[in-house]
């Protein structure tokens, strides 16, 4: 299916992956891309591109059956992305937000829905080799419990309502723009901050954002991915040791401090109470700990065999794109 002159709208658009997503539709794909926003003026990024923007809100049906009105294409990147929080805001957004535009979608002549979520959906203790045939696991944290949640809405209306749907389930997403895994890393580093559990040997599954986005671009084009969904990440594996560490070359930094995890369970723990306290996020949580000690592996075949994703980006490749996207914004010092 060629998306040349379809209408398209984007979620989040002006978050991380959305705001690249509709960059790339709009100046390589030929998409007319609608995209949606909770405020106009922190739009400026997408400015720079011949789309249109729209103000509109995940909570309020009305805002949404205008946005998708007329549109071929949604994807729907809007989330609330971060370790831990109040479990009703997540709920509010990714869970209620996520069933509000679907049924905004049912109404409309939508040719294909395209639902990010998460590998989270597996839990913090995912078994290796998880695949697209690995059962959720809920695992209490607030985060990857309302994406299985939202999972379960979009399935729902796939199954019920005929929406043609597709869902993408991203590895760890870095590269310009990524809080958590470009610029948090980042700071950390900077301010001596950054730790390694067990010497950094639990294993990360990442992928480059311009990858993922080529996945998703693939999805779209492909009539038979309607009713599937698809693990993408890079296809490779490494260690947060030598993950992190690619930032840590970039700042100059010796290497990084490493504490044993019955250690940082300690440190965590003392963030948790403290955090209650002064009402301010923990720096670390004993979840934090068990993803970053996990040993499991994801696979993509899937996506390679059905959709012929290939990763374009290797890690040195994406880091090195990376690395000039945060000196120029002064996350780090200029070569």
């Amino acid at each position: 299916m060629d998306l040349r002159g379809f209408r398209a709208l984007v979620t989040g658009a002006t978050g991380f992956i959305g705001g690249r997503l509709a960059e790339r539709l709009a100046s390589e794909e030929g998409v007319r891309v609608r995209a949606m926003v909770r405020r106009a003026h922190k739009a400026d990024r997408l400015r720079q591109h011949r789309l249109e923007i729209v103000e509109a809100d995940l909570l309020d049906l009305n805002s949404l059956q205008k946005a998708v009105e007329g549109c071929d294409l949604i994807f729907h990147c809007a989330a609330v992305v971060r370790e831990s929080g109040n479990r009703n805001e997540f709920f509010q957004i990714n869970v209620r937000g996520t069933e509000n535009i679907l049924k905004a979608s049912r109404g409309a002549s939508v040719k294909k829905f395209i639902h990010f979520s998460s590998v989270a959906v597996y839990g913090l203790n995912p078994p290796d080799g998880t695949d697209e045939s690995t059962s959720f696991q809920p695992c209490g944290n607030p985060y990857c419990d309302t994406k299985i949640e939202a999972e379960r809405a979009v399935w729902a209306s796939y199954r019920d309502e005929r929406l043609p749907v597709v869902i993408l389930r991203p590895a760890n997403v870095y590269g310009p723009y990524s809080n958590p895994w470009t610029i948090r890393p980042v700071e950390l580093i900077n301010s001596g901050q950054m730790m390694l559990i067990n010497g950094g040997t639990g294993l990360c599954n990442y992928v480059y954002i311009d990858n993922l986005i080529d996945a998703t671009i693939l999805a779209s084009k492909r009539d038979a991915s309607v009713g599937q969904a698809y693990l993408i990440s890079d296809g490779a594996v490494v260690t947060w040791k030598e993950f992190f560490g690619h930032y840590t070359t970039m700042a100059g930094r010796p290497r990084i401090r490493s504490v044993p995890e019955w250690l940082a369970n300690l440190i965590a723990m003392g963030a948790e109470a403290s955090s209650k306290i002064t009402r301010r996020p923990p720096r670390i949580t004993r979840e934090a700990i068990r993803f970053l000690t996990r040993q499991a592996r994801f696979s993509i075949e899937k996506a390679k065999r059905d959709l012929s994703y290939h990763p374009r980006y290797s890690l040195e490749e994406g880091m090195k794109v990376t690395g000039e996207w945060l000196r120029e914004t002064g996350y780090l010092p200029r070569a």
